[in-house]
């Protein structure tokens, strides 16, 4: 979080906040550059960066195109290569079609055989068994292992459709690992102790596993961190993650503006985006709301239902000509009677 002083966060009574932050973030964001980065090399993850991951934060998109987390260990792991690698091994989901070299499907007699590779069960530490074991699980299912060769035998043949389905299903079947996470890598920080970068996220179900350190392992992905943290945390991802894309890009803006956004955007004990579908598509004014977008269903749903515009806000009082409560126009004058009645007099 960046580290603001009492003085910075002090602003003049009536001052546009909103649209001198909305001007703030809105400006440089059309100097970011419209791309999708990763890093290079074998050893990385991809991940959003630039405009697309700024579009994705503020309109509070529920499934994030690549969300990441970094993962984190307690004192007593967090040095060691060979722990560190034990919980790498159940965090990274292994699909059975990723484990094979080839496959075949006989239909006639509902049989899927399968070819695994070696070199792929040594990296992750299997064996042909525990892969039968795992799709005996399955209901309806019989699977038996010679040598390389797995076969995995349907019960009970309704149709070539349904047959094939199955067939599908068990080759996207999942053997070890956390639903969500495709890949996971071990890196090295400069004090020595080891973390995990994953691509996919699921928090709730890495959070569990022992030796992992909760308090520091950390997800992109506001949505998930609000279920498993609340508002609050989900609010500070949405700040940091909006920062740590702008400054990634070069450019320079107030933590103010930001926080103002993620604040505005976490109010409502939800999170809502800064669109027609969120913050704008909820305001209380009809001239409001039409004023963003989709402005003659604002209108049409307005007269239908019998709205009243009470012009409390500052985007309606503009529209109609009128002076808006901000600036000079919040201050009231007001006289006594008593002023009033000396200067008749004089």
């Amino acid at each position: 979080m960046a580290d603001i002083k009492d003085n910075e966060t002090s602003v003049v009574p009536g001052e546009a906040v909103g649209t001198v932050a909305a001007q703030s973030i809105g400006e440089p964001g059309t100097q970011m550059v419209l791309r999708t980065f990763h890093s290079a090399g074998t050893a990385s993850v991809v991940v959003s960066k630039g405009l697309p991951r700024l579009i994705e934060l503020i309109d509070a998109r529920k499934r994030p195109r690549f969300p990441s987390m970094h993962i984190y260990f307690d004192k007593g792991i967090s040095s060691k290569y060979e722990k560190v690698r034990e919980i790498w091994r159940m965090l990274e989901e292994v699909r059975l079609s990723s484990l094979i070299k080839g496959f075949d499907e006989d239909l006639r007699s509902a049989t899927l055989t399968l070819n695994l590779d070696r070199d792929k069960l040594a990296l992750y530490e299997l064996t042909s068994r525990q892969i039968v074991a795992k799709l005996a699980k399955r209901e309806g299912l019989q699977a038996s292992a010679e040598g390389d060769i797995v076969k995995a035998k349907i019960n009970k043949r309704e149709s070539l459709k349904s047959t094939r389905t199955v067939f599908v299903h068990v080759l996207k079947s999942a053997i070890i690992g956390i639903v969500g996470i495709s890949k996971a890598i071990i890196q090295q920080s400069e004090d020595g102790t080891f973390f995990i970068v994953t691509a996919g996220s699921n928090l709730e179900e890495v959070i569990k596993i022992s030796g992992i350190d909760a308090t520091r392992t950390y997800s992109d992905d506001p949505f998930e961190v609000n279920k498993v943290y609340g508002i609050e945390a989900a609010r500070n991802i949405i700040a940091n993650e909006i920062m740590q894309t702008i400054t990634e890009e070069g450019i320079t803006v107030s933590f103010r503006h930001v926080g103002l956004l993620a604040d505005t955007m976490c109010s409502f004990g939800a999170i809502k985006g800064a669109g027609r579908h969120g913050i704008a598509g909820n305001k209380e004014s009809v001239l409001a709301r039409a004023a963003f977008e989709e402005t003659v269903k604002h209108f049409i749903n307005a007269s239908v239902f019998g709205e009243r515009d009470m012009l409390r806000g500052t985007a309606e009082n503009i529209l109609i000509g009128k002076q808006i409560t901000l600036g000079t126009g919040r201050v009231r004058l007001s006289v006594r009677k008593s002023d009033i009645a000396k200067l008749s007099k004089k």
